[in-house]
C-alpha cells in the first residue's frame, strides 16, 4: 500500500513538472514582452537562479553536515547533466536556436566560470572560502553586466493588453516565480517517492544517491528547458542551461566553500581524474559549437542523452 502511495505521489510529481514548466515558460515570455527585453535574459538570470535552488540547498547542507564531496559532486554532476541531458532532452523536440545579441557573451561567462572551477578543483584540488566569496561577488557583477548589456526585444511584435487590476509585468513575474515554485515542489515530491520506492526494493543507498538524487537536482532545469523547447521558445531553453551552469560554478560552489570555513572545500580524488575533465570537455565542445553556430541541431538530442547515460555507467564501473 505504501508503494502505491509513493507511486501515486511520483506520478503527481511528473504532472507537476509538466504543468510547472509550462507556467514558467508562459511567465517568462509575458515578462519579456511586457518589459520589452529578450526572454533569453530572464532565462539566464531569474529562471536559472530558480531552477538552481535545489543544487544550492543540497550543496550547502552537505558541507554543513561534513560531506564536502557531495557539494563538488552536485555542482560538477549538475553541470554535466545540464549540458548533456537537459540540452539533449530539449533537442528531442526541436533544433535549439538563439539569436540573442548577448548569447556569445553569456557563453563566454559560462565557459570562463567552468574553466575557473576546473583550475581550482584539478590543479589546486581545493577551494578557499575567500575565493568562494570572490566567486559570489563575481557572479553578482556578471549578472549586473548581463542586465545592463541586454538589448531591446526585437521580436516584440504585439502589445500587451493592460489589466485594470494587475500590470502585465506583475502577472508575468507571478507566472514565472509560480512556475519555479511548482517545479521545485514537484521535483522534491518525485525524488522523495523514487527514493522510498527504491529502498523498498532493496536498492543500495549509494546507488540511489548517484542516480536518483543527482538526477533529481537537475529536474527543474529539465522541466523548464523541455517545456520551452516544446513551445518553440528555444532561447529560453538555452539561456536556462547557460545561466544554471554559471550559478552552479560561481554561486553554489562559492556558497559551499564559505560554508566550509575555516577549512578549504577539498576536491574528491575521483573527480580529479574523471568528472572534472568530462565537465570541462563537454563545456568546451558544446559551448564552442553554440558560440559559433548559435544553434544545436535536433539530431544531437539522442547523441547527448546517450553520452550522459555512458557517463553514468562509467561512473558505476
Amino acid at each position: 500500500m505504501n508503494d502505491f502511495i509513493y507511486l501515486l505521489l511520483g506520478s503527481l510529481g511528473f504532472v507537476g513538472l509538466f504543468l510547472g514548466g509550462n507556467v514558467l515558460v508562459k511567465g517568462t515570455v509575458q515578462t519579456s514582452n511586457a518589459l520589452n527585453i529578450p526572454a533569453h535574459l530572464i532565462a539566464v538570470t531569474i529562471v536559472a537562479l530558480g531552477t538552481s535552488a535545489p543544487e544550492l540547498v543540497v550543496s550547502v547542507n552537505a558541507v554543513l553536515k561534513g560531506s564536502p564531496d557531495l557539494a563538488w559532486g552536485n555542482v560538477v554532476g549538475s553541470n554535466i547533466a545540464n549540458l548533456l541531458l537537459v540540452i539533449g532532452g530539449a533537442c528531442l523536440f526541436i533544433t535549439l536556436k538563439d539569436n540573442s545579441k548577448s548569447l556569445r557573451l553569456d557563453i563566454f561567462w559560462m565557459l570562463s566560470s567552468t574553466i575557473i572551477i576546473f583550475i581550482f578543483g584539478y590543479c589546486f584540488q581545493n577551494l578557499n572560502p575567500i575565493f568562494g566569496f570572490i566567486f559570489i561577488l563575481s557572479l553578482l557583477t556578471i549578472l549586473i553586466l548581463m542586465t545592463l548589456n541586454s538589448e531591446k526585444n526585437e521580436n516584440h511584435c504585439h502589445s500587451i493588453k493592460e489589466n485594470s487590476f494587475f500590470s502585465p509585468v506583475f502577472l508575468g513575474l507571478v507566472f514565472t516565480f509560480g512556475g519555479i515554485i511548482i517545479v521545485l515542489i514537484s521535483s522534491e515530491v518525485l525524488i522523495s517517492s523514487a527514493i522510498n520506492i527504491s529502498i523498498s526494493f532493496g536498492i543500495e543507498q549509494s546507488l540511489i544517491g548517484v542516480t536518483i538524487v543527482a538526477l533529481g537536482t537537475s529536474l527543474p532545469e529539465i522541466s523548464a528547458s523541455v517545456a520551452a523547447a516544446r513551445n518553440g521558445h528555444t532561447d529560453i531553453a538555452i539561456g536556462n542551461v547557460l545561466g544554471s551552469n554559471l550559478f552552479n560554478s560561481l554561486g553554489i560552489l562559492g556558497a559551499a566553500s564559505i560554508a566550509s570555513y575555516p577549512q578549504n572545500l577539498e576536491t574528491p580524488l575521483s573527480f580529479i581524474n574523471f568528472d572534472l575533465p568530462i565537465m570541462l570537455l563537454a563545456t568546451l565542445i558544446l559551448g564552442s559549437y553554440l558560440f559559433y553556430f548559435k544553434r544545436i541541431e535536433r539530431i544531437f538530442g539522442p547523441v547527448l542523452i546517450i553520452l550522459y547515460i555512458l557517463y553514468i555507467l562509467i561512473n558505476f564501473m
